[in-house]
């Protein structure tokens, strides 16, 4: 039984991540590899390094550090390159105790069921009094389903609302005996062309599309679909009106549209990645209004995040 769990940042207070006033829990972790992903820190299964190059002041204590010379001064402004296939391996994080600016941190720890349900369980008043509870999030929380299911067994005592995010990619035997207990399922939906979908997350969208045809076989009323709008992948009616049909088709009758945003930009230079959106995109309000009434006219609840 999993009683631990990788995770990379936890939220109290939240206000959108479900119902209510609510604590989100992002685990590492994630198969898809979306170009426009927000939370690059969470795509890989494993603690990483990330250098805030904003904060580094050069000083190169840790290539003095690093006992696996995983560090050298390469970068044309002096800054430190870090191989990567090396210091996420390392056990001693000597760089980052040796750093005097925090410019170095590690994105993804451990933590056991007896912590977090430590960590939330003062919470529970606000989550009475709003109707909140916990989320899930990542990353891909189905991708360590035990960990959830043990976690919403010992506090089914509480009464806790307990919700998940997830990007649709997993083993439907995995969350057998969650998703019926689940308050809410939030089920990411990029777009239904399978040629677009490989291109921009790397992998194909059938899993996703059957995942969620089983689920809302049995579980449609708590399913809400999340469409992130992302230019020139499904900024426009023909990729988003195949969506809400598919959805009338399932039943499943709410849907959410999240705008295109690159607040996650600096992450990927942080981790030692490139970040593969073109500059000063965004997507209109007024085509996010056409969407918007585009999904209400196949009498689907819309709305806008």
């Amino acid at each position: 039984m999993q009683t631990q769990a990788l995770i990379f940042d936890i939220q109290d207070l939240s206000v959108q991540d479900g119902p209510g006033i609510r604590t989100t829990v992002f685990m590492k972790g994630c198969p898809l590899k979306c170009r426009w992903c927000s939370n690059p820190e969470g795509q890989l299964p494993y603690p990483e390094l990330m250098h805030l190059n904003v904060l580094c002041n050069r000083t190169h204590n840790c290539i003095l550090a690093c006992p696996n010379k995983a560090v050298k001064s390469d970068d044309e402004y002096g800054a430190p390159v870090f191989d990567r296939s090396i210091c996420r391996n390392c056990e001693t994080l000597d760089c980052i105790e040796s750093c005097p600016t925090f410019a170095l941190k590690v994105s993804g720890k451990y933590i056991t069921l007896e912590e977090l349900i430590k960590k939330v369980k003062p919470n529970m008043p606000y989550y009475k009094n709003s109707g909140g509870g916990v989320t899930f999030s990542g990353g891909e929380p189905f991708l360590q389903a035990e960990f959830i299911r043990k976690f919403m067994d010992e506090t089914s005592r509480f009464g806790l609302s307990v919700g998940v995010e997830t990007c649709g990619m997993f083993d439907m035997d995995d969350v057998s005996g969650i998703t019926e207990k689940l308050d809410f399922i939030y089920f990411d939906l990029k777009c239904m062309d399978d040629e677009i979908h490989r291109e921009v997350t790397g992998s194909s969208n059938k899993i996703i599309l059957s995942n969620l045809k089983h689920l809302a076989e049995k579980f449609s009323s708590k399913i809400i679909i999340s469409v992130p709008v992302v230019p020139g992948v499904n900024d426009f009616a023909e990729q988003i009106k195949p969506i809400a049909e598919y959805c009338r088709k399932l039943g499943i009758y709410k849907i959410r549209l999240l705008p295109y945003h690159s607040m996650g930009e600096g992450k990927y230079y942080d981790l030692g990645r490139e970040y593969k959106m073109d500059k000063n995109l965004s997507v209109p309000v007024k085509q996010l209004a056409v969407f918007k009434n585009l999904i209400e006219s196949s009498g689907i609840t819309c709305w806008l995040e």
